[in-house]
Parts: C-alpha cells; sequence; structure tokens
C-alpha cells in the first residue's frame, strides 16, 4: 500500500512540474489574469485583471524583465469599466489604446471599454452605447495606436469589416461603409486583428463569398482610406498580423473539421506569399503573433494553449513546450528570454525562458 501511494505521489508530482527550460516568476499581483502583452518603451505592458468586488476589476502593469512589476494607474468611470478585463492593446509613440471588455445587462451581452494613455495611466473615456453596441453591432476585436477593428451591420444592410478611429483619444467615429472594408453584394467580410507595421496599419479578417471563406487582408496608411490584400488560398481566414520594421507575417486557420494554423509571408505593403501549414486540430484558433528574427504565435488548439517558433518565411514551425497545460498563453519578449503567461478562468501563472 506504501508503495503504491509513493508511486501516485511520484507520478502527480512529475505531471505538475513544469516543462524544462522555464522557471516560474511571481504574478504581478495575486490572483491576477493576464490577457495581453505589448512591448512599449522600456519594457513590456502587460494587460488583465484582478478579484474585484463584481468578479473582475481591470489591472495593469509594466516590466522590464517579468520580475519587477510597477502598476499602472488606472481611473475607470462608466459603470462596465470598473469590471472590465483589459484584453488588447495598441501602442504607438508612446501612446497607448486599449480594449477592455465586461459581460452585463440583460442579455449579458459583451460590453466594450475603451482607454487611453501612456504605460504609466490610463484613463477611460466612456462612449455612447451606440458607438460599439446596439441594434446593429455585432463585434469589436482587437485594438491598435487610435483604432479598433470588428464588425458592424452597416448601412447598406450587410455585415461587414469595420474601423473605429480616434483623433483625440476621448471620443470614437466608425467607419463601416469605406468600399475596402464593407460587404459587396455576395460577400461578407469581417476584421479580426491589426496591428501597426512598416506602412500604417495591417488588419487580418476574411470573406464569405457563398460556400467559399477567403483569407483578406487590409492595409492603411493614415486609418482613414483601406487597400484591400489579397491573401493566396480558399477555405481559411486570416486572424493575427504581425510586423517588423522590414515586413510582416499573416497567422490564420483553415476551416473545416480538421482545421489547420497558416502562415503567409508579406512584404512592407504587400504582396502576401502562399499559406505555409502548420498544427492542426478540432478547433484551431491564432490567439497572437510577433515577429521579429523569428515569428512568435500562440493558439488555441483543442482548448488548450500551444506555443510556436515560426520562420519568417512560415516554412517551419517549432512547438515550445509550455511548462504548465492551460487554456490560454500570452507572451512578450524580455533581454535574455521569452516571459509567458499561462492563463485560467481564475488566474495566471508567469514563467521565463532563457535564450
Amino acid at each position: 500500500m506504501v508503495r503504491w501511494l509513493l508511486i501516485a505521489v511520484l507520478m502527480l508530482t512529475a505531471c505538475s512540474a513544469p516543462a524544462p527550460g522555464w522557471s516560474e516568476l511571481p504574478a504581478p499581483a495575486a490572483g491576477a489574469r493576464v490577457l495581453a502583452m505589448v512591448p512599449v518603451d522600456g519594457g513590456i505592458l502587460v494587460l488583465g485583471s484582478v478579484p474585484g468586488p463584481d468578479g473582475r476589476a481591470p489591472a495593469a502593469w509594466t516590466t522590464a524583465d517579468g520580475r519587477s512589476w510597477q502598476p499602472v494607474a488606472l481611473a475607470p468611470h462608466s459603470a462596465y469599466a470598473f469590471q472590465a478585463e483589459l484584453a488588447s492593446a495598441g501602442v504607438s509613440g508612446g501612446q497607448v489604446t486599449v480594449l477592455g471588455q465586461a459581460f452585463g445587462g440583460a442579455h449579458g451581452s459583451p460590453r466594450m471599454t475603451v482607454w487611453s494613455g501612456n504605460s504609466t495611466s490610463l484613463v477611460e473615456y466612456p462612449q455612447p452605447f451606440e458607438t460599439f453596441g446596439g441594434p446593429r453591432s455585432i463585434a469589436v476585436n482587437a485594438a491598435a495606436a487610435g483604432l479598433l477593428v470588428g464588425q458592424w451591420d452597416g448601412a447598406s444592410g450587410r455585415y461587414g469589416a469595420a474601423v473605429w478611429t480616434t483623433a483625440d483619444a476621448r471620443s470614437w467615429q466608425l467607419d463601416a461603409d469605406d468600399p475596402a472594408l464593407a460587404s459587396a453584394a455576395g460577400e461578407q467580410t469581417s476584421a479580426v486583428g491589426v496591428t501597426s507595421g512598416p506602412l500604417g496599419f495591417l488588419v487580418a479578417g476574411g470573406n464569405q463569398r457563398g460556400a467559399d471563406l477567403l483569407p483578406l487582408a487590409w492595409t492603411s496608411r493614415d486609418r482613414q482610406s483601406w487597400q484591400r490584400l489579397t491573401v493566396p488560398g480558399t477555405g481559411s481566414t486570416a486572424q493575427r498580423p504581425a510586423c517588423d520594421t522590414t515586413g510582416c507575417v499573416l497567422f490564420g486557420a483553415s476551416a473545416g473539421t480538421r482545421p489547420q494554423a497558416l502562415c503567409w509571408p508579406a512584404g512592407p505593403g504587400g504582396p502576401v506569399g502562399d499559406a505555409r501549414t502548420g498544427p492542426t486540430g478540432s478547433t484551431v484558433d491564432i490567439t497572437q503573433a510577433s515577429l521579429g528574427a523569428q515569428a512568435f504565435v500562440t493558439l488555441r488548439v483543442d482548448s488548450q494553449a500551444k506555443l510556436y517558433s515560426v520562420t519568417r518565411d512560415c516554412a517551419t514551425w517549432t512547438e515550445l513546450s509550455l511548462p504548465v497545460s492551460a487554456p490560454e498563453a500570452h507572451f512578450a519578449s524580455v533581454p535574455g528570454g521569452l516571459l509567458l503567461a499561462t492563463t485560467a478562468p481564475d488566474a495566471s501563472h508567469l514563467w521565463l525562458r532563457t535564450s
């Protein structure tokens, strides 16, 4: 009996031990849930939430190394902002735009909050309900600096890709009718992810034409006028773009009973190359991507987070074993390594992988 108990203890210890190469770091706060990491001057901006009086409360921190943390001062104003989790951000020239989300109301629908500021303080500026919600709203999916992307029921009566822009970080204007974004007759466009790039902004999404699902992307230098980029392939969508000063990649997934992760290489303003394939699963969703000497990407495959490094030409995918199993993972490069958050519904664990 003692022998079997010892074996069970050893097996449990082996299952709970982190994968080699990772060391655990203290979380920025008790019960912190990390939902995004973005580079800022001097370090990394980490966004998410902490336990609050109404479930969760917004929280953000900065760190240079994942070991020491500085809280970001937050000024929520609307009712849902006090319950929001900060989930997406864009940074440009020190200006930070953050998208927060809470669930509430009669239908438990997502309630968007928008925050602006810098890496030391963020202010939530309440918006009229129908800026992001109301009977014509579909989704707000991601943030870049001064720009949000999603879907809207446009003036044509067809659902399609939409952008929201701001000139003063306080009020937002919707554009769902730009011919490049909006759905033409016989199609339905969607904007899923966005980043800033060498020639402005790059948006990833898709286009449904009858039974055909096509990947699609857009570029804009000024957030006002948009151009479609042809993305090769069918039966797939682009979900997350990533750029550096010399080029970009698009990550997405195929549709069907056995989806497969995809990567398209792209020049600074196009053209987009043919897709290269990555891992498969019964479900595949791209959650984050970054580009440097190589690309890093996190996916949710069969409801579990996966981390890969991918060559810039998208040809070679290398899985980096996560320290523990988790439904979500978020990452950022720090001096000498990779900072990782494995996120569960109640909290996150922080890890460092040294080069």
